[in-house]
């Protein structure tokens, strides 16, 4: 149907309305525009109003523009530009708007926001001492809420409920979803707190479910706690998942350990299968307890390993790693809190293990990390007592070697144990575990030839020295055994993850590294640890930085040459004539 069409059938439709009451008495017909007025037919009313004009012989009255501006309320057809327009007609006709005026009007800026108008009302009854009926009040509330005026629609409420006014549900409602939505939880929980303590009843199940939506993505505790307790405990809601992942999620910003458990429970009950993500909520609520619960928190990793899912990579013992590392002293009792559990035969997984272990080399206490290490085929189940070794695995190796690099002085003998110990158990080396083992003897070799330039007499220098130069020749024979391995060879991921068929090479900083050590012992090797760092740079490798940062790492390794030699830098074609007969003789020695 065309508008045109639609226009031709709403008049016949009038026209028939108003010939049937052509019958009815005058008194009748105001009545009959009250009713029509309060429901919003505003074409209706306009109809009715010329009918009463021209064939009643009415004049326009008070009455009849009362109706025509309460009519507007129709959230389809009204509109505050026409109110306006009335308002106009009526002091054009000498028609002062009365009380009865006004609330219509305040009423229809309720539903269409006309900020000037109702200010213009409001003042009007002012200067003519009307009063604002409680009705009124709630139409002025509405329409600030509308307008996005909280702060004044909070006042005008708060000020209703002084004065002892009995609120209406409806604009408490309309106040609670205008506020959850633009993000004010606070202002909306104090509202359901204030009705759910007053005993209110027939607040809708709606409501309830936007406040806990909003609140628990705002991370609202009180909010959230109220209505999970109240409405979910009870059954009277059942919150989407995501809903549930969300309380879960305040609860553990908030360190509501019983919030938290109860959420575990409601999803349980639901049949959700759970993910890493819930248990590291669930951890981080322990942790963040007042007081922290640590012993729960650990526990956690233990139900993980029993759960249908991977073990506990390193993500999920972040939280507690920020926690030991903030509270030093607490790694050892968190180790003997694994061991407890240990010995209840719960099953503790690796990555619980390897946290300590990473909180001991943080505090470059290697000793201590070793004796966890040791201890760890205690940790076996029973089940695989005669088939597993071990449950080390590469990170707990990894972190060791991180372990012997940050020692003083760095301990390049264990970091050689530790890789025959990775062998021999097979476990499967990344380019991470290179990496670190580069770093180790580069370390330790720097530190021989710190020491011997505080040496006291030739023969401890010259032996310091030489001790030094064979490390770094370990280290450079440990970067060309890693550039042998392929990506595509070994699935275990390397520490530059870009390169696959590139082949693996260390971090950029430790190609930096390993380079300019070699040019200040004047080894011409650095030039190939350059060039290779470069090659590889060149096909997309080391992550890029090489783009962005090589011709610094060129500026050092040539500084450094030229501070041993005097020299410019070489080329890798002309490397060997010009290598120290120290580096000679000790790669003899290894030959």
């Amino acid at each position: 149907m065309s508008p045109t069409q639609r226009a031709a059938h709403w008049h016949q439709q009038n026209v028939r309305e108003v010939q049937a009451l052509q019958k009815e008495p005058t008194p009748y017909l105001y009545t009959r525009l009250r009713t029509l007025a309060f429901k919003g037919r505003t074409r209706k009313c306009r109809y009715l109003v010329e009918y009463i004009i021209k064939e009643r012989k009415e004049k326009p009255n008070v009455q009849l523009y009362n109706a025509l501006i309460l009519s507007n309320v129709s959230h389809e057809d009204g509109g505050a530009w026409r109110v306006s327009d009335y308002l106009d007609e009526m002091r054009g006709a000498g028609l002062q708007p009365e009380v009865g005026t006004c609330h219509a009007v305040l009423k229809v800026v309720a539903v269409h926001p006309d900020h000037l108008l109702r200010a213009d009302i409001l003042e009007y009854m002012r200067t003519r001492w009307y009063q604002l009926s409680e009705e009124g009040a709630h139409d002025v509330a509405a329409g600030l809420l509308r307008e996005g005026l909280f702060e004044q629609a909070m006042h005008r409420i708060e000020g209703m409920q002084r004065a002892g006014i009995q609120m209406q549900g409806w604009l408490l409602d309309m106040a609670v979803h205008m506020l959850c939505t633009a993000g004010e939880v606070e202002e909306a929980y104090r509202i359901m707190r204030q009705r759910y303590d007053t005993g209110e009843l027939n607040i809708s199940r709606t409501l309830w479910y936007t406040l806990l939506d909003t609140g628990s993505s705002c991370r609202h505790h009180a909010s959230t706690a109220l209505i999970w307790n109240s409405q979910v405990n009870t059954t009277y809601l059942n919150p989407a998942s995501g809903v549930c992942l969300n309380v879960l999620t305040t609860a553990a910003k908030a360190g509501d350990a019983v919030l938290a458990t109860d959420v575990f429970t409601h999803l349980s009950k639901r049949g959700t299968a759970f993910t890493p993500a819930h248990y590291q909520l669930l951890i981080d609520c322990y942790l963040a307890a007042k007081p922290p619960d640590l012993k729960r928190a650990l526990s956690i990793l233990t139900i993980m390993a029993l759960e249908k899912m991977a073990d506990p990579s390193p993500a999920e013992t972040r939280s507690l790693y920020l926690h030991l590392r903030s509270q030093p002293s607490l790694v050892a009792e968190a180790f003997t809190v694994l061991r407890a559990l240990r010995a209840e035969d719960r099953k503790v997984p690796i990555a619980a293990l390897n946290l300590i272990i990473e909180c001991y080399v943080e505090q470059k206490n290697l000793a201590e990390a070793m004796k966890v290490y040791k201890l760890i085929h205690t940790f076996i189940p029973a089940s695989q007592v005669g088939t597993l070794k071990t449950l080390a695995n590469i990170e707990t190796f990894n972190l060791l070697l991180r372990g012997c690099r940050l020692a003083n002085p760095p301990d390049e003998a264990l970091a050689s144990f530790l890789v025959s110990e990775l062998l021999a158990l097979r476990v499967k080396p990344t380019a991470l575990t290179y990496d670190r083992l580069i770093l180790v003897f580069v370390q330790a070799g720097t530190h021989a030839l710190e020491s011997a330039k505080k040496a006291n007499g030739p023969a401890m220098v010259e032996a310091r020295r030489k001790k030094g130069i064979e490390l770094l020749d370990w280290a450079f024979r440990h970067f060309t055994d890693m550039q042998a391995v392929s990506g595509t060879t070994n699935p275990t991921r390397s520490a530059t993850p870009h390169e696959g068929s590139l082949g693996w090479m260390p971090r950029f900083g430790t190609v930096e590294r390993l380079a300019v050590q070699l040019a200040e012992v004047g080894d011409t090797r650095c030039w190939d640890v350059l060039q290779t760092g470069e090659d590889h740079g060149a096909k997309g490798g080391l992550e890029h930085a090489w783009e962005a940062k090589g011709k610094w790492v060129r500026r050092n390794v040539e500084e450094a040459w030229r501070g041993v030699t005097g020299e410019e830098g070489l080329t890798g074609a002309n490397t060997a004539s010009a290598v120290p007969d120290e580096a000679k003789a000790v790669a003899a020695a290894a030959a």
